[in-house]
C-alpha cells in the first residue's frame, strides 16, 4: 500500500510539473511557443514520461494545462478575498483577480481566448468558470438572507448572469477591446443595482438623532 501511494505521488508530481512548464512557456513565450519538445526542455522530462501522462500529446496536455490554470486562478482568487467579509467585497476581489490575469499579455490570452478554443464545445462550465459561478451564488445567497438584495432577485439567475458577463470581459480584456477600470467600474455599478438602497434619512430623522445625542 505504501509503495502504491509512492508512485501515485510520483505520477501525480510528474503530471503537475508537466502542466506547470507548459503554463510557464505559455506565459513566457506565448501559446506558439509550446510543443512536445520545449515542454520537455522546460521540465528535463522524457518523451515516454509526457505521453504517459498525455497520449493524445500537444492537444491533450494544453487541455490538461487550461484546466490547470483555471484551478490555478480560483486559488489565487480565494486568497485575495480572504480577507473580505461582505458579500459585495467578496464579488469584486474575485471579480479583479480574473479581469487581472485576463489582461496578463500571454497567459490571460490562453486562458480567456485560445485556450477555451482549444477545448472546442463543452456542455458543462470548466474549472474557473463553474468556481466562479458558486462563488457569486453563495455570495448572493448570504446577500439575500441578510436582507441586502434586491426584493424578487433570484442568487442561481444572477450568479449565472455575472459569472458569464465577466467571462465575457476577460475576453474583451484579453483582446484590448476594453480596460480593467472600466471593466471594474462596470461591475461596481451593477453589484449596487442589485443591492437593496437605502433610504437616506429624512430631514426629521436627523433631527430626531441630533435632539437624543443632545
Amino acid at each position: 500500500m505504501e509503495a502504491s501511494t509512492l508512485r501515485e505521488r510520483r505520477l501525480e508530481r510528474s503530471r503537475a510539473d508537466l502542466l506547470q512548464a507548459a503554463l510557464d512557456i505559455i506565459a513566457r513565450d506565448g501559446l506558439p511557443a509550446v510543443s512536445i519538445e520545449s515542454v520537455l526542455r522546460e521540465c528535463g522530462m522524457a518523451r515516454a514520461t509526457l505521453y504517459a501522462h498525455f497520449p493524445g500529446g500537444r492537444d491533450a496536455l494544453l487541455r490538461a494545462a487550461y484546466d490547470r490554470a483555471g484551478r490555478d486562478l480560483l486559488d489565487l482568487a480565494e486568497r485575495d478575498a480572504s480577507r473580505e467579509e461582505h458579500w459585495r467585497g467578496r464579488m469584486l476581489s474575485y471579480a479583479r483577480t480574473m479581469i487581472e490575469y485576463s489582461a496578463s499579455p500571454s497567459l490571460g490570452h490562453f486562458y480567456s481566448v485560445s485556450g477555451p478554443h482549444l477545448m472546442g464545445f463543452r456542455s458543462s462550465r470548466g474549472v474557473g468558470s463553474q468556481g466562479y459561478f458558486e462563488t457569486f451564488r453563495d455570495a448572493l445567497v448570504d446577500a439575500a438572507s441578510s436582507g441586502e438584495l434586491a426584493p424578487g432577485a433570484d442568487p442561481q439567475a444572477l450568479a449565472i448572469l455575472l459569472s458569464s458577463s465577466l467571462r465575457d470581459a476577460g475576453i474583451a480584456l484579453a483582446r484590448h477591446e476594453t480596460t480593467t477600470s472600466a471593466v471594474m467600474a462596470s461591475i461596481g455599478l451593477l453589484l449596487d443595482g442589485i443591492a437593496v438602497r437605502r433610504q437616506a434619512p429624512s430631514s426629521s430623522e436627523h433631527r430626531a438623532v441630533a435632539s437624543t445625542e443632545q
